[in-house]
């Protein structure tokens, strides 16, 4: 039983048998991020829902009115449940977003390859202390918000038990990285990743967009160790297709991907800039 913003919540909880079937399905990468919430090896994005920059922005003026109201005062109380209830509209926005998505990678894929990040350093506090003080703090402060957003743990949670009810399996692999390594011939160059989006191989002059190839590097991280029971290298065949996006399911393209472009060695489709 919990109290939220909008009211009493009680869940239940009981054992119930599951069968479960042998899943044959193909194995995925995924790559978490802030400007694209998940990309896929298939070159898909997904991305929160759209709406949540508007509930963000009410929310942020709301704190501002609570801010200037008297403490104890009616109109403060009242301030702090408009917080409270956007607050919670948020939370319920992002968690239905995760459950949907999750559910969609689940019934597709048996096998599901995540990096391995530690979420709570990834978003500790640069203030330091006062003889210490840290740098670019604000900088920080708003990365910390921007993948706390995103809600990259809550996703992997609700994607693992998705996973095992139905046969498959959530692997995570070692970050580093795989956003500076080419999927086409392995060279790692910090200078490869010309963007946030944009990535081009200094060595084999691969263009990509940056998540798409990181997404790949997750997967044959993660492949490269994996055999199965009779002893032959796991397929991963179908790592491409396209290059579909997805926003509250509504696909589209990448700009500067095209779906007709000839596949590069390594099943990378070409990125045409």
């Amino acid at each position: 039983m919990s109290l939220a913003a909008n009211g009493w919540h009680i869940a239940f909880a009981c054992e119930i048998d599951h069968a479960v079937a042998a899943n044959d399905l193909p194995a995925v990468g995924i790559d978490r991020g802030v400007a694209n919430t998940l990309t896929l090896s298939t070159g898909e994005h997904w991305w929160m829902p759209a709406g949540l920059a508007e509930i963000e922005r009410r929310k942020r003026r709301a704190q501002r009115v609570l801010a200037r109201r008297k403490r104890g005062s009616r109109r403060h109380a009242k301030a702090r449940r408009r917080v409270a209830a956007l607050q919670a509209r948020a939370a319920r926005i992002r968690q239905d977003w995760r459950h949907k998505a999750s559910l969609d990678i689940a019934r597709r894929f048996a096998t599901v390859v995540l990096e391995d990040l530690a979420t709570r350093n990834m978003t500790r506090s640069a203030r330091k202390t006062v003889d210490a003080p840290g740098t670019h703090v604000c900088q920080k402060a708003g990365l910390n918000r921007a993948i706390l957003a995103q809600g990259w743990h809550g996703f992997e949670t609700v994607l693992a038990y998705k996973l095992e009810e139905r046969g498959g399996y959530l692997c995570k692999v070692d970050p580093r990285h795989t956003s500076q390594s080419c999927s086409a011939c392995g060279a790692v160059d910090r200078q490869s990743r010309e963007g946030q989006a944009s990535f081009r191989c200094c060595q084999c002059g691969l263009r990509a967009h940056a998540d798409h190839n990181a997404a790949i590097n997750i997967l044959r991280r993660n492949t490269a160790s994996m055999i199965v029971e009779e002893g032959q290298p796991l397929s991963v065949e179908a790592i491409t297709i396209g290059g579909a996006s997805r926003h509250l399911g509504n696909p589209r393209l990448q700009a500067g991907e095209d779906v007709n472009a000839p596949e590069l060695p390594g099943g990378l489709p070409a990125w045409r800039g």
